[in-house]
């Protein structure tokens, strides 16, 4: 080991045989390079980690690390796509049939999304037009409430204005009955001292013709019937030549 060790310190052909051959076996065994690769990775992070933090000095350098790394890592994968081409593209396939995959669920998953936007947009807007119909029907019957309000009030006016209206012509017509009744009771007074004035007059004339009847020797009866001074009846000629009233 230690002379392996001197050669690798003195002999540049030595690592320049070393290197080939490392990546002779990375090209021929892909897969252990690549997990090399990677192994080598996460211990250029630890000696990071030991170095910078810790402060502790490390035996391999970082980018001696990283530079295997990145060797072990492209031979392996360049040598095992070389030495495994089916795999390689089964693995394409694969990949491929995972991105058309993903792809296909991202869409489904876009659709899914999108047909519950449309029915959550459905719901918010059969929602919204229940609300507005319902405001719209509060309105109409607000609206409704207050015209019948104001119908009922003009009906109330309105009776009032024909009650007062009877009212009045109740009044009227009791004036005009009672006009009537005082102009009834003015023609009766009328007629009634129309008639005492007839009456006087005619008991006037009755007893100045009784008189006139008397100074011409004719009388006149209960009956009314006139008769001559001896007794027997007096004819109308008579009466009206002797200037009486038959």
């Amino acid at each position: 080991m230690e002379k392996l060790k001197n050669l690798w310190d003195d002999k540049l052909w030595f690592k320049i045989l070393v290197i080939v051959v490392i990546l002779a076996l990375s090209y021929w065994f892909g897969i252990i390079a690549i997990l090399l690769g990677f192994i080598l990775f996460i211990y250029a992070i630890v000696t990071v980690i030991r170095k910078y933090i810790f402060k502790k000095n490390t035996r391999f350098k970082v980018r001696y690390i990283l530079l295997s790394f990145l060797a072990l890592t492209i031979m392996g994968g360049y040598g095992y796509a070389q030495t495994h081409p089916e795999e390689m593209e089964q693995s394409r396939i694969r990949q491929q049939e995972t991105k058309k995959a993903a792809e296909t669920k991202k869409d489904e998953d876009a659709k899914n999304a999108a047909k519950a936007k449309k029915a959550e947009d459905a719901k918010k807007a059969a929602k919204a037009k229940k609300a507005e119909d319902a405001k719209k029907a509060e309105a109409t019957k607000q609206a409704e409430a207050a015209r019948q309000a104001e119908a009922a009030k003009q009906a109330e006016a309105a009776k009032q204005a024909e009650a007062a209206k009877q009212a009045e012509a109740a009044k009227q017509a009791e004036a005009a009955k009672q006009a009537e009744a005082a102009k009834q009771a003015e023609v009766a007074r009328q007629a009634e001292a129309a008639k005492q004035a007839e009456a006087a007059r005619q008991a006037e004339a009755a007893a100045q013709t009784e008189q006139n009847g008397n100074s011409s020797g004719y009388t006149r009866d209960a009956n009314g019937r006139w008769h001559r001074s001896n007794g027997q009846f007096a004819s109308k000629k008579e009466i009206a030549a002797a200037g009486l009233v038959w």
